[in-house]
């Protein structure tokens, strides 16, 4: 398990999204990954100038939030989009932008933290709860265990109004994911460029990448949240 012996790999999709459908792609992935883990490979060591039974294991996936909703199954779109929180995801509807933003994220900090303190900053409230403690790959697979999982585009789709998980990942498939207590990893690389986007985008006030509008200050007002645009705070800085 030291470092030196991870390899990554990379896998990347065509020009239409698989969706629940890439189960069908991973297959024949699942069937070498339980073979490396239960009887292994034999291979060559030059070095050594010998042979060995070599062993591996898929350590975890990395990938962006909408392929984290293809490969674990958990839907992560609408109301109960957070993974961890899951029913107990704090959203809210915006009633100009028309969209559902994600609030009340001062729950994951820790206790004592000044910006659990913040009211004007946040949503004019102190917060006070703890965030939800996330499920083990046991409570998820019993979750899922029951999904009848249709493929491909043939048949309708029914979606469960009971159950948030879409599906039984196929990775459950392999003896030991549900004892790994990471499974699905978000890459930081694309929640840096879409932060990056944002920001900069308001603040030279690049058309398409910019947030702060119409509807934004509408439903800022709406929530009683202050707003003072970092467009003009930086150009006016920039003026002095």
């Amino acid at each position: 398990m030291k470092r030196k012996y991870m390899m990554l790999s990379m896998m990347i999709s065509g020009p239409r999204q698989p969706g629940n459908d890439i189960d069908v792609y991973l297959s024949s992935l699942i069937e070498d990954l339980k073979k490396l883990r239960d009887e292994g490979v034999l291979v060559f060591d030059g070095f050594q100038n010998e042979s060995f039974q070599m062993h591996a294991m898929l350590f975890c996936t990395i990938n962006d939030f909408p392929a984290y909703g293809n490969l674990s199954g958990y839907s992560v779109k609408d109301h109960h989009a957070c993974p961890i929180c899951e029913e107990d995801t704090s959203y809210i509807q915006l009633k100009h932008g028309r969209k559902i933003v994600y609030a009340r994220h001062q729950r994951f900090l820790k206790p004592h933290h000044p910006y659990r303190r913040l009211k004007k900053a946040f949503n004019g409230s102190q917060e006070h709860e703890i965030a939800s403690i996330p499920l083990t790959g046991e409570q998820v697979l019993q979750q899922v265990e029951h999904l009848n999982t249709i493929f491909g585009n043939t048949q309708k789709k029914e979606k469960s109004k009971s159950c948030i998980w879409k599906k039984r990942s196929i990775f459950f498939d392999l003896s030991y994911w549900s004892d790994l207590d990471i499974r699905h990893c978000i890459d930081v690389m694309h929640v840096e460029k879409n932060v990056c986007d944002s920001v900069i985008g308001m603040l030279v006030n690049i058309q398409g990448k910019m947030k702060d509008g119409l509807n934004t200050r509408q439903d800022l007002a709406e929530l009683g949240i202050c707003w003072i645009s970092p467009a003009v705070t930086f150009w006016s800085t920039f003026s002095l």
